[in-house]
């Protein structure tokens, strides 16, 4: 809208809507929904090793917080910072559950952008999970290329804060994965948006691992 009262009706759409249910994203594999469970605790006991020694038991990495809410994830300046213009829209904060079988001890997603009411496809969406210890979170992203990949997704590598990441191309979206210690990042950007989308997605991956050490 080019007048002043569309411009206002814009800005009043950035409304954190918060959601407790699972979601359903790009990033599958590294966000997929599952049954509430306890994250099982370590072995009180190690096993001995054939010298008769015993070999110490995986310790489980400390679990890295989540962020409450969407403006401590990524606010929308930062959004529009890392995007280089606004994104106009509400915000959706979606709280998912820990499911042991695959070590998640945690999650959220943020949605932005959505049409009123949460409707439609957001055009940029942050996943952040945490798992039981470093291999966990490592084989959950490895899960997720792999199925990117078997559905047709190019590949290709970037180094984003100092953390190794994967970006995921498809005709509709790009997606980044990556794993910081016992912690997983997924974010997704809509080919929608148009421009440079991989650019924009590594800048938001960018803002998200900063706000997630502070």
């Amino acid at each position: 809208m080019s007048d002043g009262a569309g411009y206002r009706d814009r800005m009043r759409l950035r409304l954190a809507v918060p959601v407790l249910v699972g979601a359903v994203s790009l990033a599958a594999a590294c966000t997929s929904d599952g049954g509430s469970a306890a994250a099982p605790s370590a072995s009180a006991s190690a096993p001995a090793s054939p010298g008769g020694s015993e070999v110490e038991s995986p310790t489980p990495s400390p679990t890295a917080a989540l962020p409450a809410g969407c403006d401590l994830l990524l606010p929308f300046t930062d959004l529009d910072r890392a995007l280089g213009r606004p994104l106009f829209g509400e915000s959706a904060f979606v709280k998912g559950v820990a499911q042991s079988s695959i070590g998640r001890t945690g999650r959220v997603t943020c949605r932005y952008g959505l049409a009123r009411g949460g409707r439609g496809v957001a055009p940029v969406e942050v996943g952040v999970s945490t798992y039981r210890d470093v291999e966990s979170a490592m084989r959950r992203v490895q899960a997720t290329i792999s199925a990117q990949r078997g559905q047709g997704a190019t590949q290709s590598e970037a180094t984003i804060s100092g953390v190794p990441a994967t970006l995921l191309g498809t005709r509709t979206a790009v997606l980044v994965v990556l794993a910081q210690g016992s912690r997983t990042v997924a974010v997704t950007l809509q080919r929608s948006l148009r421009g440079d989308v991989g650019r924009a997605a590594v800048a938001v991956t960018e803002k998200v691992l900063t706000n997630l050490e502070q």
